[in-house]
Order: C-alpha cells, then structure tokens, then sequence
C-alpha cells in the first residue's frame, strides 16, 4: 500500500493511500506505531481512519497539521508501515468448470 496523496485541512492532515482494505490487526498495528513514533516528535495528536464510499481508498488523518519537515519524517514512517501491506488485499479468482466433462 502507499501513499498518492497528501491534503491538508483547517486542522488534519489526511494521507490518501491506494488500499482498500485493512485488517483490523493492521489498523491497531499502524496507529500504535504511529502515535508511538508521533509521541517522540512531541506531538500528542493520534491518527484515526476514514473511508469515503464516493473515493477509492482509506484516508489516514493525522489530527493536526505539523510544521513541512515533521510532515516529511511522518510520511516516512507511514510509508515503511504500509510498504509491506498489499493494495488490494482480496484476490477474486473465477475458476470455470466444463459441466459436461464433470457427468
């Protein structure tokens, strides 16, 4: 998974990723990591996650707006996180059978 897009809001900071899915085991993994890594930059705000039916993709909102060089060390840290997850995390797989070889 990775990051397409960075916006930035009045008050948040949304990561616009090209995933469709998270387990819920990932989603506590990367806000656990995040807001352990966050912590030690001095900032006390957390991540939460969003998904927009009307949008492909899960937002990641970091709830403030940290000053340009923080930003890029936090889109670091994410992107390491989420390199390893798979964008699309379900495979369909549509396997035909000959119905008059089966009788």
């Amino acid at each position: 998974m990775k990051i397409k897009e960075i916006r930035e809001t009045w008050i948040h900071t949304h990561f616009l990723t090209d995933g469709e899915r998270l387990s819920v085991y990932e989603t506590k993994r990367i806000k656990r990591e995040m807001e352990d890594f966050l912590r030690k930059l001095g900032i006390v705000f957390g991540i939460h996650f969003r998904h927009f039916p009307s949008e492909k993709g899960i937002r990641i909102v970091l709830e403030c707006r940290p000053f340009p060089e923080v930003l890029e060390k936090i889109k670091k840290k994410l992107s390491q996180l989420l390199e390893p997850i798979p964008s699309s995390q379900y495979e369909t797989k549509v396997k035909v059978r000959d119905e008059c070889k089966e009788r």
